[in-house]
């Protein structure tokens, strides 16, 4: 039996390495959820750009910093009314940080069901590689996923796991987009636990 409906909304931060992959991104999602046993799932891509503020923006280091971004973000949907109702998933072909880290893929604060996944790192082309639009997109689809599972309550796992922590590029490349049987279980614990 699956848990109850989740409401999901992805907020392009840019609209380039975006918006021509939300439709893929949206059925890899909830092919990703369908199979942690969440069958009702709403995704909705958010019609606008929500830009991230300049405040956020640290010229010393030419990245945005992750935490800022996402109470930005927060503090837009709150206005809207729309925290606590949906997942707020920020996604921009930026440069994310985090004091005392090099860069961040993602970051998630799962107390106000927001989070934010910076692509600019999961380009090939980043790495002086080829462009490789199908390997940016599986990597979007992992980190995206990722930092879903954490607005579902989940930790870092050690599993096989798209909830394995990545410190670089190619561990995203070695980890499934799929939660594994543990975080699956979890998943269907906390949120039936939360809806009841």
């Amino acid at each position: 039996m699956g848990v109850e409906s989740v409401n999901i909304l992805i907020v392009p931060l840019t609209a380039h390495k975006v918006l021509e992959f939300t439709d893929y991104l949206i059925d890899e999602l909830r092919e990703i959820l369908r199979d942690a046993g969440i069958d009702n799932v709403d995704l909705v891509v958010w019609p606008e750009v929500v830009k991230p503020p300049m405040k956020c923006f640290s010229w010393e280091r030419v990245q945005y910093h992750a935490n800022c971004v996402a109470r930005h973000l927060m503090e837009v949907f709150q206005v809207l009314g729309l925290t606590g109702k949906s997942f707020v998933i920020g996604v921009g072909c930026l440069d994310g940080y985090e004091h005392g880290l090099n860069f961040v893929f993602g970051e998630a604060l799962p107390e106000y069901g927001v989070s934010v996944v910076f692509t600019k790192r999961l380009r090939p082309e980043f790495y002086g590689e080829r462009v490789d639009f199908n390997l940016y997109s599986e990597r979007l689809v992992k980190e995206v996923a990722h930092e879903l599972g954490h607005l579902l309550r989940l930790g870092h796992c050690e599993n096989y796991c798209v909830m394995r922590f990545s410190n670089s590029v190619f561990e995203v490349d070695e980890k499934p987009k799929y939660y594994c049987n543990s975080c699956k279980s979890k998943i269907r614990e906390l949120y039936m636990s939360s809806t009841k």
